[in-house]
C-alpha cells in the first residue's frame, strides 16, 4: 500500500466519520446507541484527521512544515493563481479544534451537551469549510464527485435535523 493511497484513505475515513457522526446527533428522538455511535464516529474521523496529517508530514514533507507550506502554496496557484500557504495553519486550527471538541464531548458530555448553539454551529460550519475545501474545491475529476456526495450527506442530515434538540446531552 502506499503512502499516498493511505494520505487520502485516512482523509476519506475522517469526513465518513464526520458524516456519520452528524447523520447521528441530528436523530429527531435519538437513542442512546445513536449518541453513542455519534460520539464515536466523531471521535473516530477526528483521529483518522489527525492520522493523514501525520502521514502527510511523513510520506509528502519529510517532516518539514517549511515544504508543507511551500507544497500547500503550489496547490493553491494551481486552482486559485495566486501562490498562498497559510492553508496549513488553516489545517493545525482544523485539527485542534476537532479534536478538542471530540475530547470535550468524551471528557464533560453534559457540558459538551448544554453548550450554547453558536460555539455548536461554529464548530460545524468551521469543519464544513474546511472538508467542503479538501474535498470539493482541491480535488479533481471522481474525488470531486465523492466529496461532492458527502457533503450532500451531510446537507441532508442538517436538513433533517433542523430543528431538532441537539441529542449530545444526556450523552
Amino acid at each position: 500500500m502506499s503512502g499516498d493511497f493511505l494520505i487520502r484513505a485516512t482523509i476519506w475515513l475522517s469526513l465518513l466519520g464526520w458524516s456519520l457522526a452528524e447523520w447521528w446527533r441530528l436523530e429527531g428522538a435519538p437513542t442512546e446507541g445513536a449518541r453513542r455511535a455519534a460520539r464515536a464516529a466523531w471521535t473516530t474521523g477526528a483521529v483518522f484527521a489527525l492520522v493523514h496529517v501525520l502521514l502527510a508530514f511523513h510520506v509528502r514533507h519529510a517532516w518539514s512544515h517549511a515544504a508543507a507550506v511551500a507544497d500547500t502554496a503550489r496547490q493553491t496557484r494551481e486552482l486559485l493563481g495566486r501562490e498562498v500557504g497559510a492553508g496549513v495553519y488553516f489545517n493545525y486550527v482544523f485539527l485542534a479544534v476537532w479534536l478538542a471538541d471530540a475530547a470535550w464531548w468524551w471528557i464533560a458530555p453534559r457540558s459538551f451537551g448544554a453548550r450554547p448553539p453558536a460555539v455548536d454551529r461554529a464548530v460545524r460550519l468551521f469543519l464544513l469549510f474546511m472538508f467542503v475545501n479538501g474535498a470539493v474545491v482541491f480535488p479533481r475529476g471522481p474525488v470531486r464527485l465523492a466529496g461532492l456526495v458527502l457533503v450532500a450527506g451531510l446537507a441532508a442530515a442538517w436538513y433533517r435535523g433542523r430543528g431538532a434538540r441537539e441529542t449530545t446531552t444526556r450523552t
